[in-house]
C-alpha cells in the first residue's frame, strides 16, 4: 500500500512542478518574436513622419519637392507685358527687376492718370501688343475709377479691354485700396473673364504709402511686387497649354 501512495503523491505534486518549470525556460533554438520583428523593419522602405504625425514613404516626399520646383521655376526667355496707370508704374517697376532675376524678359506701358476706357477703346494697348507680342499681359487699372457714382458704366470698358488682349494669358492686378471704392473692383472681378484677377488689397492689406497716403512707399513697392510674384508662382500652370497658362493664385 506504502508504494502506490508514494507513486499517487508524485503524479499529484511533484510532475506538475517539473512541468511549469520547463515551460519558464527561454528556448534556445532560431530568433525570438523580437528579433523577427527587427528584421522585418530593417528590410521596409525607409519612412518619414509627415506634418499630420502620419508615416509617408520618402518617395512621396520626393514628389512633393519636385512639385515645387516646378512651381518655383518661371518659364525663362518669356516676356511679361505690364500696363496700365501710375499704380502700374508703382508695381511695375520693381516687379519688372524681379522678373529679369529670374530670366525673363519684361516690358510696361504706362500712363498716367489714365482710365480703363482709355485703354480699352484707345490705340496703346493694341500697339504694345503688337510691339511686344507678350506671353503674359499683367493690367493694373481702376484706382482713378474708385469714386465712380455709376460703376457700372464701366462693365462695357472691362470686357471691351479683354477682348483686345485677344487670347493671351493675363491678370488683372487690382490696386492696393486706400479707401472704400463704390464698386468698380467688384465690376472688374465680374467682367474681366478669361483673365484672372488678383486684388491686391487682399494680398497686401497693410502696404506702406508714400506721403500721398495713396500710392505705395519705395518700401510698399517692392513688398507688393514681391508679393505678385509669389502669386504669379502659385497661379502658374505648368503643366498648361502654354508657357504662361494661368489657373489661379491662391486663395
Amino acid at each position: 500500500m506504502q508504494e502506490p501512495r508514494r507513486r499517487r503523491w508524485l503524479q499529484l505534486y511533484l510532475l506538475p512542478l517539473v512541468v511549469a518549470c520547463g515551460s519558464a525556460a527561454p528556448a534556445t533554438s532560431g530568433p525570438s518574436t523580437a528579433a523577427a520583428a527587427d528584421h522585418v523593419t530593417s528590410d521596409s522602405a525607409p519612412i518619414e513622419r509627415d506634418d499630420d504625425g502620419e508615416h509617408e514613404p520618402t518617395q512621396t516626399t520626393g514628389k512633393a519637392a519636385a512639385k515645387a520646383a516646378a512651381i518655383a521655376e518661371l518659364p525663362k526667355g518669356t516676356r511679361v507685358l505690364q500696363v496700365g496707370d501710375s499704380f502700374a508704374d508703382a508695381l511695375g517697376i520693381e516687379l519688372g527687376k524681379l522678373l529679369k532675376q529670374s530670366g525673363l524678359r519684361t516690358s510696361l506701358e504706362t500712363k498716367t492718370p489714365s482710365y480703363i476706357g482709355e485703354w480699352a477703346f484707345g490705340r496703346t494697348l493694341p500697339k504694345a501688343l503688337s510691339a511686344y507680342n507678350p506671353d503674359l499681359v499683367l493690367v493694373t487699372l481702376g484706382a482713378n475709377e474708385v469714386e465712380v457714382p455709376t460703376p457700372e458704366q464701366r462693365i462695357g470698358a472691362v470686357q471691351r479691354l479683354v477682348k483686345v488682349l485677344g487670347d493671351r494669358p493675363c491678370v488683372w492686378i487690382l490696386p492696393p485700396l486706400w479707401k472704400q471704392d463704390t464698386g468698380v473692383m467688384q465690376v472688374i472681378k465680374d467682367n474681366a473673364k478669361p483673365c484672372q484677377v488678383l486684388d491686391s488689397s487682399v494680398l497686401v492689406p497693410s502696404l506702406p504709402r508714400g506721403r500721398d497716403h495713396i500710392h505705395p512707399s519705395t518700401e510698399g513697392r517692392l513688398i507688393w511686387a514681391t508679393a505678385v510674384l509669389d502669386w504669379l508662382k502659385q497661379a502658374r500652370d505648368p503643366q498648361g497649354p502654354r508657357p504662361w497658362s494661368v489657373r489661379g493664385g491662391p486663395s
